[in-house]
């Protein structure tokens, strides 16, 4: 069995812990029959054995679906960086969740996959991008989240300038206060609700305005050095908006296709400037989420 995972890009500014794109940068995983679950991975620092996500995500949907499944030894390749703001634990974990029910037979809706890989990862938005793939908006309710998939413009692109440095999602989420303003609160509902109409209308303008934070982004400005100059820089260049992508310290843009060639040029140049390593890529959304093949 082989199963594929996209990367995804999380909160898109306003959206914080709710809104998520699939990008194209693949996670991907073989599975054959073992004595023992065991991963074989092609990057540093990923756990081997049970506490590796693949495996705690497939054994969830197991305990879900109140079944026993068969051990097995993974194969891990994956293009997506990791402690990048990119969703590589997302990946991992959905991975799992979708590679365990097809070998269970398909017992869970996609609903309760989310549900399951939700309480892994602690937050639905990237998991959510990474099982449906294009724009996901996720929606906490009483019974496991909620996850809505809307279609991605086809003229528009992703630019994602990644740094070579890394930032854990914990310590980014420790920054941020426990508690936000009314006004703030406010302002990212109207914006969120904005980010939608936008992308539903491949309105272009509209997403300038709309693509933008009052709850998260700030505080996490001290842990991502240059992060407005290169926001600054994309917009500059001719992106609608740009965002710190999920925790960070990656940086997402959203451009039209004729310019976002420029746009990753200035966000690469802009970091370079403040000392700031990395490299720039251009995306199209990717339309897809997790895929299971082989079986």
């Amino acid at each position: 069995m082989r199963v594929r995972v996209p990367a995804s890009s999380a909160n898109l500014g306003p959206g914080f812990d709710s809104f998520a794109v699939a990008l194209p940068l693949l996670a991907e995983f073989e599975l054959r029959p073992a004595r023992a679950w065991s991963v074989e991975a092609d990057g540093e620092g990923v756990p081997a054995g049970d506490d590796n996500l693949f495996v705690v995500g497939a054994r969830g949907v197991a305990k879900a679906a109140r079944a026993s499944l068969a051990p097995q030894h993974v194969v891990q390749r994956s293009a997506i960086p990791i402690a990048r703001g990119l969703g590589s634990s997302a990946a991992a974990i959905v991975g799992g969740a979708v590679a365990a029910n097809a070998l269970l037979g398909e017992p869970l809706d996609r609903r309760t996959l989310l549900r399951v890989a939700s309480e892994v990862e602690g937050h639905a938005d990237n998991v959510a991008a990474a099982l449906y793939g294009a724009l996901t908006v996720a929606l906490p309710e009483q019974g496991g989240p909620v996850a809505t998939r809307i279609a991605f413009p086809r003229t528009w692109r992703v630019c994602v300038f990644i740094p070579g440095t890394t930032l854990e999602t914990e310590k980014a989420r420790g920054i941020l206060p426990a508690q936000v303003s009314r006004d703030d609160a406010v302002y990212n509902l109207a914006h969120a609700a904005a980010l939608v109409a936008a992308v539903l209308r491949s309105d272009g303008a509209l997403l300038a305005l709309a693509m933008t934070d009052r709850l998260h982004q700030d505080a996490r400005t001290s842990l991502v050095p240059a992060l407005a100059e290169i926001i600054a820089a994309a917009r500059g260049a001719g992106a609608f908006g740009a965002a710190l992508s999920g925790a960070g310290p990656s940086v997402l843009a959203i451009a039209p296709a004729r310019l976002a060639p420029r746009v990753v040029s200035a966000m690469e140049e802009t970091a370079q400037n403040h000392g700031v390593g990395g490299r720039g890529r251009v995306l199209r959304v990717r339309a897809a989420g997790a895929q299971v093949s082989g079986r």
